[in-house]
């Protein structure tokens, strides 16, 4: 299990510009990694190396959806929940970054059921949303 992130810590960890935009897009929803590269137009690479960074700071948590993962935000307590939430909020009200919480939060209902459908089914709507283990951050 992830060591709790001290306050100093989470304000390190959201510098990267990308690891905002990621815990922005998840403020809106529970995501997959398609979804967040969909949002962001990033590669699925560097959308799943922040997610990794993200994940052993234990901001996110992952949950396996065979054959995919869906990632969602922690809710920290004490002060860095506190903080988390005042960065989110914060973010929340610049254009841009409301911009991206709207698509995520879009993207995450039209396309959560049609994947699980597919999936169940037994042909992958999507191949890419598995985050790799391992590697370097």
């Amino acid at each position: 299990m992830e060591a709790a992130t001290s306050p100093i810590d989470l304000v390190q960890t959201l510098a990267e510009p990308t690891r905002l935009r990621i815990m922005n897009c998840l403020a809106a929803a529970p995501l997959f990694v398609s979804d967040l590269q969909e949002v962001l137009a990033l590669p699925q690479s560097t959308v799943s190396r922040h997610l990794q960074v993200l994940r052993r700071a234990a901001l996110v948590r992952d949950t396996p959806v065979t054959p995919y993962v869906i990632y969602r935000l922690r809710h920290p307590e004490g002060a860095t929940g506190r903080l988390l939430h005042a960065l989110l909020e914060a973010v929340g009200m610049i254009d841009t970054m409301a911009g991206e919480r709207s698509q995520a939060q879009r993207r995450s209902r039209a396309d959560y059921f049609d994947r699980v459908s597919h999936e169940s089914a037994g042909s992958p709507a999507h191949d890419d949303q598995q985050a790799p283990q391992g590697g370097p951050a």
